[in-house]
């Protein structure tokens, strides 16, 4: 009799531990991305849309592309460390030269724009699948068989119009303070207000807190080397290159009022404050050192 009830008894308990297990459901898959996929460029405040080689090779084969940002980010296309913005390098090319020679912050796209060359093109003459470039890395500029004229070497330009003459930026001159000379500059603000956020940690500037329309003047005399809205969490930007050291951006802003190629003085209105890509009306300003964020406070007399 014991024998049977322990029978019964073990037979009910495997019908049980059978049944739960035919209840459960097979562990959800979740969709992911391998670590050999595409990186995401949510967190790249300089962040485009990848190229793709399918696509057409007119206007939109030479859109720009900015390589995303990630933990494992080569440093030969970053000007930072891991986490930090990247940002584009605008130093003086020779554009009868017949090679490149990759320096931090060159990317396909804005060594093409320096050579007044097409994306595709660069891609094509240096054999890139993709638009992935290393510091040091040699790239030909120039088709194969071209030879560079004798006085090239003397012949240098930040943009592709070697000979043209830049041209002055015709906005007012406004006073937003004193002024101050570091590494032989002369700096002043670049607008009036409150500075409500410092440089370091996240942050490669400090922002300035101010009214929509306000003027954004340049903080040191230079050339503009960008004006637009290209690069993301940036907004409407302005880039001045000052010397071959040092460039300062100007970013958020609701209008800009200058072109790029042309000269600007200290002091001389370059934009309007807004708030694009900003919760709130502000200026982002940031003072470059070879491409390095530098503490703007540094340099300019807040």
């Amino acid at each position: 009799m014991l024998k049977k009830t322990a029978f019964y008894a073990g037979s009910a308990a495997m019908a049980l531990f059978l049944s739960a297990c035919a209840s459960q459901q097979p562990a959800p898959v979740v969709a992911g991305t391998s670590s050999m996929g595409s990186a995401s460029t949510a967190s790249n405040p300089y962040g485009a849309t990848p190229y793709d080689p399918n696509a057409a090779s007119s206007a939109a084969g030479d859109a720009p592309y900015v390589p995303p940002v990630a933990t494992n980010a080569p440093a030969p296309t970053y000007s930072g460390s891991t986490g930090g913005a990247y940002v584009p390098s605008y130093a003086p090319v020779d554009v009868n030269a017949a090679t490149h020679t990759v320096v931090r912050g060159d990317t396909v796209y804005n060594i093409s724009k320096r050579y007044g060359i097409n994306q595709n093109d660069l891609r094509s003459w240096n054999n890139l699948a993709d638009n992935t470039i290393s510091v040091g890395q040699t790239l030909r500029v120039k088709p194969a068989g071209y030879v560079a004229p004798a006085s090239s070497a003397a012949s240098t330009a930040a943009t592709p119009a070697a000979t043209a003459t830049p041209t002055p930026a015709t906005t007012a001159t406004v006073s937003t303070g004193g002024t101050r000379t570091v590494s032989g500059i002369t700096w002043q603000r670049p607008t009036v207000g409150n500075v409500v956020t410092n440089f370091g940690g996240n942050n490669k500037g400090v922002d300035i807190a101010g009214n929509a329309g306000q003027s954004v003047v340049a903080a040191a005399d230079g050339k503009v080397v960008y004006a637009g809205s290209g690069l993301r969490g940036y907004g409407n930007l302005v880039i001045v290159q000052h010397n071959s050291t040092f460039l300062t951006a100007y970013g958020h802003n609701q209008s800009l009022m200058v072109n790029e190629g042309q000269t600007v003085k200290r002091g001389q209105i370059i934009a309007k404050m807004g708030n694009t890509d900003a919760p709130r009306n502000q200026l982002h300003f940031e003072v470059r050192q070879n491409g390095k964020p530098v503490n703007p406070t540094t340099y300019v007399p807040f």
